[in-house]
């Protein structure tokens, strides 16, 4: 630290700058620097080596930062914040952990000081897969992780429509009798005219996906009925989850399965857990938009026949005759009075 000839005592007024230290600018900046010296030291002086888990980033060995060690980033499982490490080549290519790997880190916390600011360092020793799936499974998994994070997250609102379209995508087993299930819960409220059914195969992702992606209509529903665990893996199948994410139609999924949550659920709009709970949404979701349009059109009628009466008391040019003053302070009188100049109108038309 920079050696000071005066020491500031505690009831120094810092205001006036009585007793306060004389310093150069040089000494202010050497001042600084011993300071951050000092911090640097004391972090790389901790000795005990820490566990750190998450997800081993993309590194490369291209132009090595150094011959020995490489520069690999760790990834939060849970924010996706980013730290990284040096590790050594050898522990590295020895440990058949690649990219996108879950792993635990056993190291040493450590900083760097370059041009006046101190970077966190993490000294790798040991690495390993973390958690007991296998290396198989996790790696059959990361493709479809990585289209999850790269798939488009927009969400479609139900269409403003008192008579929207609808493809239903359901089992084409004869014994299978979820369409049935889903159009009883709809109860009709989408017209048979405007209902496209596609039967399809439920254990085939590509065949579900291609009726997806061809489908264009307002509403697109995907039912099936229960089944084994297993049943349900083509609704986390990638060919699925990418038509979905790029179907245009408000998109509905009705599954008849509780025990686990499919992928497919996170990418559509609205997930039933049945396919009656899906044709039920639907339909009541129809109703609330009719019974809005009726409330609409019938308000703008009122407005309208109120314009019309407003109108026929206040001038005589539709009818010829204008109300008197009596007439218009009596409610009753002024209905009465409004139907005869109704009538005088009709009479003129005809």
């Amino acid at each position: 630290m920079v050696a000071m000839d005066t020491q500031i005592p505690a009831s120094a007024d810092m205001k006036s700058g009585e007793h306060a230290p004389i310093l150069r600018p040089a000494q202010v900046e050497r001042l600084f620097a011993d300071g951050l010296n000092e911090i640097t030291a004391r972090i790389c002086g901790w000795a005990f080596p820490v566990t750190i888990v998450g997800v081993l980033g993309r590194y490369s060995d291209r132009a090595p930062k150094s011959p020995r060690y490489y520069q690999v980033p760790i990834e939060d499982i849970a924010d996706g914040s980013t730290i990284q490490m040096d590790i050594d080549k050898a522990v590295m290519d020895g440990s058949g952990i690649e990219s996108g790997d879950q792993v635990r880190v056993v190291g040493r916390i450590g900083a760097n000081l370059f041009r006046g600011e101190i970077s966190l360092r993490v000294n790798a020793l040991a690495i390993a897969f973390d958690g007991d799936l296998s290396v198989d499974r996790r790696r059959q998994e990361r493709p479809v992780l990585d289209l999850l994070r790269r798939l488009p997250r927009n969400r479609h609102a139900f269409p403003e429509q008192p008579d929207p379209t609808l493809t239903l995508i359901h089992s084409a087993a004869s014994e299978a009798r979820v369409a049935d299930d889903f159009l009883t819960a709809l109860q009709d409220r989408v017209s048979a005219a405007r209902r496209v059914m596609v039967p399809v195969a439920m254990n085939d992702p590509a065949r579900i996906a291609s009726a997806i992606r061809e489908a264009g209509t307002a509403i697109v529903a995907v039912v099936r009925g229960g089944g084994a665990a297993s049943d349900f893996l083509v609704f986390d199948h990638p060919d699925v989850l990418e038509a979905l994410a790029h179907c245009r139609g408000h998109r509905v999924l009705g599954l008849g399965h509780s025990a686990d949550t499919t992928l497919a659920e996170l990418v559509v709009d609205h997930a039933a857990i049945t396919p009656s709970a899906a044709g039920q949404y639907v339909g009541d979701y129809i109703m609330k938009i009719r019974a809005a349009r009726f409330r609409e059109q019938r308000e703008a009628e009122q407005r309208r026949m109120d314009s019309m009466a407003s109108s026929g008391s206040g001038s005589s040019g539709s009818a010829g005759l204008a109300l008197p003053d009596w007439l218009k302070e009596h409610t009753t009188l002024k209905l009465l009075g409004l139907g005869v100049l109704l009538g005088l109108v009709l009479a003129r038309l005809l």
